[in-house]
C-alpha cells in the first residue's frame, strides 16, 4: 500500500476496493506499463489475484510510452514480456483537442514518416481493439466484453482510454492519484472499458516507490534517498552533462553541486540539499532525465506459467496475426536513439502483498 503519511488509510481502502471491483468485473485486464522501465511498473501480486479470479480471466500487458525509448529496446521488451502474457506496444495520443483524437495505425510507413501530425497520434490503438474483439469472438462472448485498465499511478491508463475512445473521457495528469474511482467507458457495443485508480501494493514503502512516480514529490519526508537510487542505477557522466556539474563522489556531493548551480539555499546561505533532491525527482518523473532500461534475459518474474498456457492465451487473442503490422508501425515511430538517453537498471517489480481488508 502507499505510505499512510501520503495517502491515508481510508483513501487507500477505497482505492483498493475500486481496483478489486474492476478486476472482478473484467473479462480481460490491461496492465499498463511504462516502456522506460516495464518491470518497475509490474505488480506481481495483482497479476496473481487476477488469474485466481477465473480460468477464463486474461491479462494483456500494454507497453505504453514507447516513443520515449529506442525502437530496438521496445522490440526487446516485447519479446521478453510475451514469454508470459500477450503484450502490445502503445503510444497514447498527445493531441490537445477534446475529441477526434487521431490514430495512425493504418497510415503507411511513407506517410507516417513524413507527417508531423503523426507524432501526436495514437499508435497501437487499432491493434489493441482488434485483439479484444478477437478474444470476444473466439470465446463466443455474446455481450460486450468488459476490459479493466490497471496499473501504477501515472503509467498512462487514462491517456490510453482517451486514445482508444478518441475523445477525452478520462482525467489525465502527471500528478499521482488523478483517477480516484472506477470509470466505465463504452468504446462501442462490443467493448466496455473500466478505468481503475492506480495503487501500489507495497506494505513497507521505500525509496523505490518514489521512482515509480507513485507519490507526490513535495510530500516525501526523505527526498534524498531516492536520488541515491538514481545515482546507483546510471552512468554518472551522463548526469554530469545533463546538470552541467563536475565529478561527484556521493549523493550529498551531487546534490550540493546542483543546489549551488541552481541557487537553492536556506537562510544563512546554507545549500539546500532537500530542495535540490526534490528538483531531481521532479526531473525524473517529468522525463527531463531521459532514461530507459533493457530486459535481463536471465531474470525470472512472477508466477511460473506453462508455455502451453502462454501459447493458448496468445491464440485466444490471435496475436500472431497482428505482430507483423505492429513491427512496421514501430519502425516508422518517431522515437529517440540511445544517444542522449541514460541506460538504467530496473527498479524491479512491486512485490508487496495485497491488502487483507
Amino acid at each position: 500500500m502507499a505510505d499512510r503519511g501520503l495517502i491515508n488509510d481510508v483513501t487507500q481502502r477505497r482505492y483498493y476496493r475500486e481496483f478489486k471491483r474492476v478486476t472482478e468485473a473484467s473479462d480481460v485486464c490491461l496492465e499498463v506499463l511504462d516502456a522506460r522501465d516495464p518491470m518497475g511498473c509490474r505488480c506481481l501480486e495483482a497479476e496473481k489475484l487476477i488469474r485466481s479470479q477465473g480460468k477464463n480471466k486474461r491479462i494483456i500487458l500494454v507497453l505504453n510510452k514507447i516513443d520515449l525509448v529506442p525502437k530496438e529496446v521496445v522490440l526487446q521488451w516485447l519479446k521478453k514480456l510475451r514469454n508470459e502474457f500477450p503484450t502490445i506496444a502503445f503510444k497514447a495520443s498527445t493531441q490537445n483537442q477534446k475529441s477526434n483524437l487521431g490514430r495512425n495505425d493504418r497510415v503507411s510507413a511513407h506517410k507516417a514518416s513524413d507527417s508531423s501530425k503523426s507524432r501526436h497520434e495514437c499508435l497501437g490503438g487499432d491493434t489493441l481493439i482488434q485483439l479484444l474483439k478477437n478474444y470476444s469472438r473466439n470465446l463466443n462472448i455474446k455481450t460486450a466484453i468488459s476490459v479493466g485498465v490497471i496499473g501504477f499511478p501515472n503509467v498512462g491508463k487514462s491517456s490510453l482510454i482517451n486514445s482508444l475512445k478518441r475523445s477525452r473521457v478520462a482525467n489525465v495528469g502527471a500528478t499521482p492519484g488523478m483517477t480516484k474511482v472506477a470509470q466505465e467507458i463504452h468504446l462501442d457495443k462490443k467493448v466496455k472499458l473500466l478505468d481503475s485508480p492506480g495503487i501500489v501494493f507495497t506494505s513497507s514503502p521505500d525509496a523505490s516507490t518514489a521512482l515509480r512516480n507513485c507519490v507526490k514529490t513535495e510530500k516525501l519526508q526523505d527526498p534524498i534517498t531516492p536520488v541515491g537510487l538514481i545515482l546507483d542505477r546510471c552512468n554518472h557522466e551522463q548526469l554530469m552533462r545533463l546538470y552541467r556539474i563536475g565529478e561527484f563522489r556521493s549523493t550529498n556531493d551531487f546534490l550540493l553541486q546542483i543546489a549551488e548551480k541552481q541557487g537553492k539555499v536556506k537562510k544563512g546561505g546554507v545549500l539546500d540539499m532537500e530542495k535540490a533532491a526534490r528538483t531531481v525527482l521532479e526531473d525524473w518523473n517529468s522525463g527531463r532525465i531521459p532514461y530507459y532500461t533493457v530486459p535481463d534475459p536471465e531474470e525470472v518474474t512472477g508466477e511460473h506459467i506453462e508455455s502451453e498456457i502462454v501459447t493458448e492465451w496468445a491464440a485466444s487473442f490471435d496475436i500472431d496475426s497482428l505482430v507483423e503490422r505492429e513491427e512496421e508501425e514501430i519502425k516508422v515511430l518517431d522515437a529517440p536513439t540511445t544517444d542522449g538517453l541514460i541506460e538504467m537498471s530496473s527498479v524491479g517489480p512491486d512485490t508487496g502483498s495485497l491488502p487483507s481488508y
